[in-house]
């Protein structure tokens, strides 16, 4: 019965989510700030966001009740400057369209067992008129606004045809697959209310789209009950409306989930998955580590945003964590009393903050020695916001080979030695080296093929620059950096709005790396300001050919 409907369910679903497919990402500016911000105000250019995978799933969460409709078997999105929720790359397939066609199938079956959230009526005068009721109340939540009274008419048409056919249960099988196919539902569609009279060429967006912006930067999830209402009585207009009800937002325990993703994805945590480790070189680098690794820097971050300082510069040099007894032994330190993940404070000479965790310094080297050049990459382009210039593409890329009578340290010097690899690499081996008393798997050593390691660095090019001798060192410097701060910011904008920077958003990534200063580096104020740009609060006006 269900089968046979879903040709006429998948076509227009296609069709609609072909008209918004992605463009070609443009590569953002390698710098931003007030440097660049000028008089000329600009929201900065407006994108449809499809949900993405992890986004749609929280959706149905809270759309229709946690563990209901499994949603695991949906393929990952692709990522863009290190995140998968930027909207040039949130394509589609016909394998998407098909696998969305059944979860709304699905879940138009799980509603149907149970309509009466939606419909009180339902329990005990499930006619048309209940129909009509369940289509505007289920229709609000899910497409996160009031409906139109001709979207109204339309969808109680699909109720009315599978109540005829069937009954009331399998007109809210096809409402409700009607709906959670559409794109309405599978993306943020936002088009604006009225003109902005001091800012020409923007239009203010209303505010249920306001409502939308807020719990998917905040939640990764659809708005609840109360931003509704905030919506359909138009409360959330001004800064001070917003900033009320993101603060709100924060302190609803979804927003944990969110800055969870944000840092993993920012750090690379997920390329513990399928990292690659020569297993003689390290043998202990097993499946069960890698688990305790990244849960041991997801702890880490709960606790500094959320528990304790709550600042980035916390989050690059506290010298405590958390480890279980595998950690303890893979860190060489005392295991701690009791079950499970439980914070110890480092020797601050060789721990501190992210930088040092064996999560970060694993992902960030090759599969049978440590990277200078992966791990400075890391510090430029994920602290600094600095992209090197690539090499050329008929260059062979490959490590210098193993030498039992050197160090890592001696084998990557000739990057700097020879003129045309030193272009790039003396932005990345100073930094890099000073990671060297890790070893590809981030534990720590004091000597490499009889040797003593030498961990001097440098950094150039920054607010900070200078000579450092190990990460507790490095992280000093990039903890009261400024132009980390900004990057910050920047990598926050990234992951908030959905998209790279440009230049006309210069004055949005000043506004919100003044507002990171201004608030001491706290990391929930930065979300705060998220919302109170004009990039966040207004888009631009559609012109017609």
């Amino acid at each position: 019965m269900i089968r046979s409907l879903a040709g006429w369910r998948a076509a227009p679903l296609a069709l609609a989510l072909g008209a918004c497919s992605s463009q070609t990402p443009q590569a953002p500016p390698t710098k931003t700030g007030s440097a660049l911000c000028t008089t000329a105000r600009d929201p900065g250019p407006a994108v449809i966001r499809r949900l993405t995978r992890t986004e749609y799933g929280r959706t149905l969460r809270d759309l229709l009740g946690a563990g209901l409709v499994d949603t695991s078997t949906l393929p990952p999105d692709e990522q863009a400057l290190g995140f998968d929720n930027n909207a040039d790359v949130l394509g589609t397939s016909d394998l998407l369209v098909e696998q969305l066609a059944g979860l709304a199938e699905a879940a138009g079956e799980v509603v149907a067992k149970n309509p009466t959230p939606f419909a009180p009526c339902a329990e005990s005068a499930a006619d048309a008129a209940c129909g009509s009721t369940f289509v505007a109340t289920f229709g609000r939540r899910a497409w996160r606004r009031d409906l139109s009274a001709a979207e109204l008419t339309a969808l109680t048409d699909v109720f009315a045809s599978g109540q005829a056919d069937v009954g009331f249960s399998e007109g809210v099988v096809r409402a409700v697959s009607v709906m959670l196919q559409s794109p309405q539902f599978l993306y943020r569609v936002e088009v604006g209310g009225d003109a902005v009279a001091d800012l020409p060429g923007a239009v203010r967006l209303t505010s249920s789209e306001v409502a939308s912006r807020l719990s998917y930067l905040i939640w990764g999830s659809m708005p609840d009950e109360a931003l509704l209402q905030a919506a359909a009585a138009d409360a959330l207009t001004t800064p001070a409306q917003i900033e009320q009800a993101a603060r709100r937002l924060l302190a609803d325990p979804r927003a944990h989930e969110v800055v969870a993703s944000f840092h993993a994805q920012w750090l690379g945590l997920d390329g513990l998955k399928e990292l690659d480790k020569d297993t003689v070189v390290y043998s202990t680098f097993t499946p069960a580590l890698r688990t305790s690794l990244r849960a041991e820097t997801e702890r880490f971050v709960e606790e500094v945003v959320w528990k304790g300082e709550g600042t980035l510069s916390a989050l690059l040099s506290a010298s405590y964590s958390f480890v279980d007894a595998g950690l303890a032994s893979y860190y060489g330190v005392t295991a701690p009393s009791g079950t499970g993940l439980q914070r110890i404070d480092f020797d601050k000479t060789r721990r501190a903050g992210l930088l040092t965790q064996g999560s970060i310094l694993a992902v960030h080297s090759k599969p049978n020695q440590s990277s200078p050049v992966h791990r400075g990459r890391f510090v430029r382009e994920q602290l600094l916001c600095t992209t090197p210039q690539p090499p050329p593409a008929n260059l062979e890329i490959r490590p210098p080979a193993l030498d039992p009578r050197k160090t890592t340290r001696q084998r990557f010097s000739e990057h700097t030695t020879d003129a045309f690899c030193a272009i790039c690499h003396k932005m990345l081996d100073p930094i890099g080296f000073g990671f060297e008393h890790y070893d590809g798997i981030g534990r720590w050593r004091d000597t490499e093929s009889g040797l003593p390691v030498d961990a001097h660095g440098a950094l150039t090019g920054t607010d900070v620059d200078g000579d450092f001798d190990g990460v507790p060192a490095l992280a000093q410097r990039l903890a009261r950096s400024s132009d980390v701060s900004a990057c910050y910011a920047t990598q926050w904008f990234r992951f908030g709005y959905g998209r790279g920077e440009t230049t006309d958003d210069a004055c949005t990534l000043a506004q919100l790396s003044g507002a990171l200063t201004a608030a001491k580096g706290d990391v929930r104020e930065l979300i705060v300001a998220l919302t109170q740009t004009e990039g966040f609060r207004f888009r631009r006006q559609e012109v017609t050919p």
